[in-house]
């Protein structure tokens, strides 16, 4: 539990570099990680390991993504993941060969991140000029700091529960029909979210410059932007779970697909919750307010798990985190009413929901003609996207457009 601990907070300095404080805050983290490895003797044969892989932390850091965030160079960073992801995959495919390679593959996996963080730092004199001082003011930024860290641990283990629970309450089979489940979920979260990645610092922005009424219109084309593609998504996990099970694992996965169903669904409160924290509640500074949400949510699929998982397994921890993301989207959202009230637009979310009902047709259409699972994703894809599309500009949907038009005006 210790190493945990200091492992969230090591992945939270690295979201969170400020100047000096963060580098010898750091160090602090890296002398916590060193008493681990000294008096835990379970890790200490993966001590060679465990310090490849937390090497990426330092150039984490210096890489000061963040500032480039700021700047939206997101052209640059898209670019820059993209060489030294090719060059990661270059060196494991050149040096990476059977299991006895555990340590190189590691250090492959480090080269990429840290090579890209190495040219963000040779970058920052474009944007500032920093040294290393024992000089700033730490009464001042430490409770903001912990509160975000706290905010940090909570969410790690709220996404870890799941799992460890399934572990030791049921058998690996079940964790694995899980961990399938939840990967592809995972995945597509990662992309949808990349629209409130990239529109928090223009909302923090707005929010501190312009006052409430500019903030409030952006966030809530965001919203409506997220609902937008997150419903299409969701319903096409709901339909063909069992499909893209099979395609992205085996055909022994497919009792997965009933957990991917229900975080198919789930995916869409995640988003909305995971909005309402990031885009509302941090840039307001209701950090507080935001810890608040996620430690309801934690606390009730904990619960829940205990409750569903012994009778349903797998589709139990998956019933679970819909009903624990539920509960967080309803907690930020009404933490969040002060700040802004950001609930989607009627009219825009039922064209949203014709749509889906079109591309659920279109998927049932595909299944029903036996084509396998890679032909039936692939049609099924290609009309249900276009035909989503097609229902919303004719019903006046313009949400794509409206963003677009609000983007370059600013």
């Amino acid at each position: 539990m210790l190493f945990i601990f200091f492992c969230a907070f090591l992945e939270f300095l690295t979201a969170f570099s400020a100047a000096s404080f963060v580098l010898w805050a750091v160090l602090l983290a890296y002398l916590g990680l060193a008493a681990c490895l000294l008096f835990f003797s379970k890790l200490r044969e993966y001590g060679p390991l465990i310090w490849t892989l937390s090497s990426g932390i330092i150039f984490t850091t210096l890489g000061c993504e963040w500032l480039y965030a700021i700047h939206e160079e997101y052209g640059y960073l898209a670019l820059r993941n993209i060489c030294f992801q090719i060059l990661s995959l270059i060196l494991l495919l050149t040096y990476v060969k059977d299991e006895s390679d555990l340590l190189l593959y590691a250090w492959t996996t480090v080269a990429g991140s840290a090579g890209a963080n190495l040219i963000n730092f040779l970058r920052l004199r474009k944007y500032c000029t920093w040294s290393l001082t024992w000089r700033f003011s730490w009464q001042q930024h430490l409770l903001p700091i912990l509160v975000l860290f706290a905010n940090s641990l909570v969410n790690l283990l709220y996404v870890s529960a799941d799992v460890a629970q399934l572990g030791v309450m049921t058998s690996d089979y079940y964790v694995g029909l899980y961990s399938v489940a939840s990967k592809v979920t995972a995945l597509l979260k990662q992309l949808l979210g990349a629209v409130i990645v990239v529109t928090v610092p223009r909302l923090a922005c707005s929010y501190g410059q312009k006052g409430g009424e500019f903030f409030q219109k952006l966030a809530r084309q965001i919203a409506d932007l997220l609902v937008m593609l997150a419903l299409p998504a969701a319903c096409a996990l709901f339909a063909l779970g069992e499909e893209v099970v099979i395609l992205t694992a085996d055909l022994d996965f497919a009792p997965a697909a009933g957990a991917m169903k229900l975080l198919g669904l789930a995916l869409v409160f995640s988003l909305l919750g995971w909005f309402y924290m990031a885009a509302v509640l941090v840039p307001a500074r209701q950090e507080k307010a935001a810890l608040l949400a996620i430690s309801i949510a934690s606390v009730v699929n904990i619960c829940l798990n205990f409750l569903l998982i012994p009778a349903f397994k797998e589709a139990g921890a998956a019933l679970a985190t819909l009903l624990a993301d539920l509960v967080t989207c309803l907690a930020c959202y009404f933490l969040a009413k002060k700040s802004a009230r950001l609930l989607p637009s009627g009219k825009k979310l039922a064209s949203s929901l014709l749509g889906c009902l079109y591309a659920y047709l279109v998927c049932q259409a595909a299944l029903a003609k036996g084509l396998g699972p890679g032909a039936t994703v692939f049609w099924a894809a290609l009309w249900a996207i276009s035909g989503y599309f097609v229902i919303l500009y004719l019903l006046g949907n313009r949400v794509l457009l409206e963003f677009k038009r609000g983007s370059r005006r600013e």
